[in-house]
């Protein structure tokens, strides 16, 4: 296949990769987790052994120049959220397939501009 074929199709793979970015909808970075806590009332259940205590209460947790950021989410956005963080693993998926392509480009470019050297060089 030659180099121009390869250069085509891996700009149109690139804008395609684009396209599904701004495709992608709301997305957050970070985990999502319960959390349960005890109040210190010595006669409240979360005082009994072995109760994990009220809750749970939802969390996100991510990381913001080496700080921890988190965030309280209401239950009923609870479903929202792991969708969110879903598609944020896909943002970066596409992210890193879209650096991978524009590698290829480079290196496809590289490959035109030597063989258009040697072509050159052949004809003096």
């Amino acid at each position: 296949m030659n180099q121009g074929n390869v250069l085509d199709k891996l700009q149109i793979k690139k804008e395609k990769i684009l396209q599904q970015i701004g495709e992608l909808g709301d997305f957050r970075q970070g985990s999502l987790s319960p959390r349960y806590r005890k109040c210190g009332k010595s006669y409240c259940h979360c005082a009994k052994e072995g109760s994990k205590g009220h809750g749970p209460l939802w969390m996100t947790t991510r990381s913001v120049k080496g700080k921890t950021i988190s965030k309280a989410i209401p239950i009923e956005e609870v479903d929202t959220t792991f969708k969110q963080i879903d598609t944020f693993h896909q943002f970066q998926n596409l992210v890193r397939e879209y650096i991978e392509t524009n590698i290829k480009i480079c290196d496809a470019r590289l490959e035109k501009g030597k063989a258009a050297f040697m072509e050159a060089k052949k004809k003096g």
